[in-house]
């Protein structure tokens, strides 16, 4: 019942509102994009704390059922946390028992399988640390 509108509502406030209604336990000041997926079976199990962005498109899976279905093994079933401040790029994926610290980056597209220490920037599958640009040297974008 909770799950459209968690996905279409107009405002963050509101889709995160209505993930909080499904279990997820998501801080007020937490941005929710659109078309975010919070574990379907278990948000329960899913925290995004004060001040995290996780940006449209990108998924956060609780549970793994792959073992279940192709090798008639178990499923995985482990929590997640996005810290205070931290920021998930759009389209990107967390895996089960991964945990991204507070004010940590994760690049658009990304999948992230373990734990991003605090303030540190990952991108690409599976997401790697990322080196900071040297100071002085221009970025990528150019001077102003």
């Amino acid at each position: 019942m909770f799950l459209l509108p968690s996905w279409f509502s107009p405002t963050s406030s509101l889709r995160a509102a209505f993930h909080r209604a499904r279990g997820a336990k998501i801080h007020p000041t937490a941005e929710i994009g659109y078309f975010v997926i919070l574990d379907n079976l278990y948000p329960e199990l899913i925290t995004i704390e004060e001040g995290a962005t996780v940006a449209a498109r990108s998924t956060i899976l609780a549970h793994d059922e792959a073992e279940a279905y192709a090798q008639g093994g178990g499923q995985v079933l482990k929590p997640i946390r996005i810290g205070k401040d931290a920021f998930v790029g759009v389209h990107s994926v967390v895996l089960p028992g991964a945990s991204i610290g507070d004010r940590a980056i994760v690049g658009a597209g990304s999948v992230v399988t373990k734990e991003v220490p605090p303030g540190a920037r990952v991108a690409g599958v599976p997401a790697r640390d990322i080196p900071r640009e040297s100071p002085g040297v221009e970025s990528e974008r150019g001077a102003p």
